[in-house]
């Protein structure tokens, strides 16, 4: 029988004889991963109602017609696809290990809006989507264990200082974080800033309270100020 080699890519859907695998093992597999693996043969033409079963296929139990190389069997997994009047299909892609961390770490960015309108003077904490003003006390509070990822800030300025900066700060439970924006006041006019960080550098807890607080320096008119919060949480 002539020899089937294969290669590294992910969502490969192999069509193979159907006695090829019949003595190799079989891991069972979770029900979101038997999904993720339904849908990655619906892209490739597989209709789902045609699909009865799905089982992993043991990497080191594969029959000799079939040599796979450049496999990282905890990135990747073969899964067998049983297919109602047909031969068996076969999906390379996530192993279940991968999609179980992925699916772990990662719940969702979600972004977290605050801003103060008309004209301030004075340091102040930047008010919530609803209205309300935060404080070192009061601010978002946060119902998953996750990190800030991302951060802008556009406001107006009314006053030209030169080598003043306004610093919009985040604080977790009363306390600022090194995470920040910034803004030159030497020049009046429309300034806007962004940041972002990666995962798990900004780090905050379930239940720790999030707020923002625009530092103005003295002398300083700031207006209309508009700030958005990244976070990504994660299980």
């Amino acid at each position: 029988m002539k020899r089937l080699r294969l290669f590294f890519a992910v969502g490969v859907v192999l069509l193979l004889g159907a006695g090829v695998f019949a003595q190799t093992s079989s891991i069972d597999v979770t029900g979101d991963v038997e999904q993720f693996v339904k849908d990655v043969a619906s892209r490739k033409g597989i209709a789902e109602d045609k699909i009865i079963s799905v089982s992993q296929v043991d990497f080191n139990d594969l029959p000799e017609e079939v040599n796979i190389q450049n496999i990282d069997d905890n990135a990747l997994a073969m899964y067998q696809l049983g297919i109602e009047g047909g031969a068996p299909v076969y999906v390379i892609t996530a192993s279940q290990t991968e999609f179980k961390k992925q699916l772990q770490n990662f719940v969702g960015k979600m972004l977290l809006n605050l801003g103060l309108s008309g004209e301030i003077t004075n340091s102040e904490f930047l008010a919530s989507a609803s209205g309300v003003q935060g404080s070192e006390e009061k601010g978002y509070v946060m119902i998953r264990d996750g990190s800030v990822t991302g951060m802008s800030t556009s406001l107006e300025s009314l006053s030209s200082i030169d080598s003043a900066i306004a610093e919009v700060v985040i604080y977790k439970n009363g306390e600022p974080l090194g995470f920040r924006n910034a803004f030159d006041l030497s020049e009046t006019g429309y300034k806007s800033d962004y940041d972002v960080v990666d995962d798990k550098i900004v780090n905050f807890n379930k239940g720790d309270i999030i707020s923002v607080r625009i530092n103005v320096p003295q002398g300083a008119t700031l207006k209309d100020i508009n700030t958005l919060l990244e976070i990504t949480g994660r299980e």
